[in-house]
């Protein structure tokens, strides 16, 4: 037990020297950017409360993909790369980055649509792409459909999306409605 929390704590340790060295090189994270920029919106009473509730979404959807990031990091099962650990990395900046187009992507659509019908289709097509392609093949079910069956969130989508090939199934999707 006690090798197992050492080991544990070596992989933080490295695991934050790499992020940090890594960020003073690309400056501030592109995920920490969505994720400060959402937490503002969500915490400012100012918003309407739609708008907090998006941005709440956005918030937890990146805190989800850190929290997974970070899981694969740590794995000691593993012996990673520099290279692999970089490339883990980056694609949590771009999952960030595509989530955030996915969500503004769906609001834009959504508010577009005229009609309760038009904008069902709306949801549904974008509550399908993210259902259909998980990043993570998560088995906690509860966690990765929190938002997916609330229907007092305009989100509702999984949190176990791979959002780069959410947001092009969406595209194709929106092409025949």
């Amino acid at each position: 037990m006690k090798q197992r929390i050492k080991q544990l704590a070596i992989a933080l340790l490295t695991l934050c020297l790499t992020l940090s060295a890594h960020a003073q090189d690309t400056q501030e994270r592109v995920f920490l950017q969505i994720y400060n920029s959402a937490q503002k919106v969500a915490n400012d009473p100012q918003e309407s409360m739609q708008a907090r509730k998006v941005a709440t979404f956005k918030v937890d959807a990146i805190d989800y993909m850190k929290r997974k990031t970070l899981n694969i990091l740590t794995d000691t099962t593993q012996n990673l790369t520099n290279d692999e650990i970089a490339a883990i990395n980056n694609r949590l900046d771009s999952m960030a980055y595509f989530m955030y187009d996915y969500v503004n992507l769906f609001t834009k659509e959504y508010s577009r649509a005229r009609g309760k019908r038009q904008k069902q289709r709306v949801l549904n097509a974008f509550r399908e792409a993210s259902i259909n392609n998980p990043l993570f093949n998560d088995a906690d079910r509860q966690l990765v459909l929190a938002y997916y069956n609330r229907e007092d969130y305009l989100t509702q989508f999984s949190l176990d999306t791979d959002w780069v090939k959410a947001l092009a199934d969406v595209k194709e999707k929106l092409k025949k409605i």
